[in-house]
C-alpha cells in the first residue's frame, strides 16, 4: 500500500507541475473568447480520474468514504443550472459598475442548490420573486461570511430583507393587513 501512495503523490506532484502550462496552452487556444471545449473535458477527465483514485484510497484506508473531504457533488436539475449561467453570463457581459449585486444574486443560487432528489420550492411570480429571493439570500449569505460586524452592510443586508418581506406580503393571496 505505501508503494500505492507514493504512486499517487507522485501523480499530484506531476498534475501540479504542468497544471499551470494546461492553463496557459488553454488562454492561448481561447476561440473568440471561449476556452476550448476539448481541452476543458480533457482536463476534466484527468482530475476526476485523479479524485476517483485518491477517494479510493481514502476508502481503503478510513474503511469508508471519509465524510469531509470526499463528499459526491450535488447533482443540480436543469433549472438552477441555467439560473447559474444566467448570472455568470451577466457578470461577463458587464464591464463596469458595481458587481455585487451579481455576486450576491449568485452565492443566493449557490445557496438554494438542492439535490436532484429533493422537491424544489414552488414560488408565486416565477421568475421575478426568485430572483429577489436568490438575491437576498446570497446578500446574507456574503453578510455572514464577509462583513457580520460591519454595521453599513449589517443596514444594507437589513433593507433588502426588509424590501423583499415588504415585496412578499404585497403580492401574497392572503396581504396581511
Amino acid at each position: 500500500m505505501i508503494e500505492r501512495d507514493r504512486e499517487l503523490l507522485v501523480r499530484l506532484g506531476r498534475f501540479n507541475r504542468y497544471l499551470g502550462a494546461v492553463v496557459v496552452e488553454l488562454l492561448q487556444r481561447q476561440d473568440g473568447g471561449e476556452l476550448p471545449a476539448e481541452g476543458l473535458c480533457a482536463l476534466a477527465d484527468r482530475l476526476s480520474a485523479l479524485a476517483a483514485e485518491l477517494h479510493a484510497r481514502a476508502a481503503e484506508i478510513d474503511g469508508v468514504v471519509v465524510a469531509t473531504c470526499c463528499r459526491e457533488p450535488a447533482v443540480l436539475p436543469a433549472r438552477q443550472w441555467e439560473a447559474l449561467e444566467e448570472v455568470l453570463a451577466e457578470m461577463c457581459e458587464r464591464t463596469s459598475g458595481a458587481l455585487e449585486d451579481l455576486h450576491d444574486r449568485g452565492r443566493g443560487i449557490l445557496e438554494t442548490c438542492r439535490p436532484a432528489g429533493h422537491p424544489a420550492l414552488t414560488l408565486p411570480e416565477g421568475d421575478s420573486l426568485r430572483r429577489r429571493i436568490q438575491q437576498t439570500i446570497g446578500a446574507l449569505a456574503h453578510l455572514a461570511d464577509v462583513a457580520p460586524d460591519d454595521a453599513r452592510a449589517v443596514r444594507a443586508t437589513g433593507e433588502a430583507v426588509a424590501d423583499l418581506a415588504r415585496h412578499m406580503l404585497a403580492h401574497s393571496p392572503n396581504p396581511v393587513p
